[in-house]
């Protein structure tokens, strides 16, 4: 019996021994097969030489805010001017102030003489009394019926005359003297002691200083980014380590053709007065919108300067696109029109990549968390 179990042994041996090896190589297939295919489709060039979808990478289109810092130099300038103008005729007596001072709220301007008018002031109150005694002598004669109804509307027309002139003459008497409505700087003086006025001639022009503007000089490529009431910050040379916060008032309507600048005004409040005309300075806008943006990765420029993106299509295709950018912030980029948002668009395997191609996304991309 032990004699005969030996060959029997030697068989099963023999047996296994191919059936492990079988085993050992068909693993070694798969593996080699699977190592063969992994790499066809991860790899473009080899994916597109047995004519399989070419591996890429997308991202979906999003909206998002996006923010920059746009920098520009410019000069300070007086907020708007402010001409003052004679409301009264008269003399003038004195002009305390001179070409670029600085003043404040209720400095006086000009001093014209007030005689005349404190003269017709104490007039236009005697004739005012006189007429407020009338009428209430008539009311009180009209109860008892010795006053009729139109002495009495008589006697009302004139105590509101008379009380007319009386303010018109206080009035006259303050416009002698003309004091500052504003924070502001002298821009023009054209009147002196001695002269007379004349009605409505401006006799001093002030420009506002409280707030205060920057004429800041944008870049011409910058112009799609930089609107009215974005913020920024400005620094200057005559005030060291002082940040003023401002924000834009207007816009330039057109280029510098020498400078292919624009000039954005920045509205700076200014209680200290410490900006004044002329001084120089650094603004620095910041820019935030609600965009929609792809990963910078994703921009082409496959025809000339023109951006161009590869968006993949219901069809499974890649198709070249022309774009428009704008900002581009953590690179994330915008892109103001040719494409809509949620469309995917390629961020890896572009540059290899040739219009109308049928591609395969790979759904672990990392820019993919959909």
């Amino acid at each position: 019996m032990a004699e005969n179990s030996i060959p029997i042994n030697g068989t099963a041996r023999r047996v296994w021994r191919v059936a492990f090896w079988s085993l050992l190589g068909l693993a070694t297939v798969t593996m080699v097969a699977l190592g063969v295919h992994q790499k066809i489709i991860t790899t473009q060039k080899d994916a597109r030489l047995v004519h399989l979808p070419i591996p890429v990478e997308t991202a979906p289109a999003t909206v998002r805010t996006l923010s920059d810092t746009i920098g520009a130099s410019g000069t300070i300038q007086p907020y708007v001017p402010v001409n003052l103008t004679a409301k009264v005729v008269a003399r003038v007596l004195s002009v305390p102030i001179d070409l670029g001072r600085v003043v404040r709220p209720g400095d006086l301007l000009v001093q014209l003489d007030p005689t005349l008018y404190e003269a017709n002031l104490r007039s236009a109150q005697v004739a005012w009394e006189n007429s407020k005694n009338e009428l209430r002598r008539l009311t009180e004669l009209a109860k008892k019926s010795f006053a009729s109804d139109v002495e009495l509307e008589q006697a009302r027309a004139t105590e509101a005359t008379d009380y007319s002139n009386l303010v018109s003459a206080q009035i006259n008497l303050q416009n002698c003297r003309i004091v500052s409505p504003i924070a502001g700087v002298v821009l023009l003086r054209s009147t002196n002691p001695g002269e007379m006025t004349k009605l409505d001639e401006t006799l001093v022009q002030l420009g506002m200083i409280d707030p205060i503007l920057m004429d800041a000089s944008v870049s011409e490529d910058k112009v799609r980014f930089v609107y009215v009431g974005m913020e920024g910050d400005v620094g200057t040379d005559a005030v060291p380590g002082r940040t003023f916060k401002g924000s834009v008032y207007k816009l330039d309507g057109e280029i510098d053709d020498s400078t292919r600048t624009f000039g954005a005004y920045i509205r700076i409040p200014n209680p200290e007065l410490l900006l004044k005309k002329g001084v120089t300075g650094y603004a620095r806008l910041r820019s935030t919108r609600m965009v929609l943006t792809v990963p910078s990765a994703a921009i082409t420029n496959p025809i000339g300067d023109r951006a161009s993106i590869f968006v993949i299509g219901s069809d499974g295709r890649a198709h070249l696109r022309e774009v428009r950018t704008g900002m581009t912030t953590d690179e994330m980029t915008e892109v103001t029109s040719g494409l809509q948002e949620g469309e995917r668009v390629v961020v890896v395997g572009q540059f290899d990549l040739h219009d109308n191609e049928q591609v395969e996304a790979n759904r672990y991309a990392p820019w993919d968390k959909s």
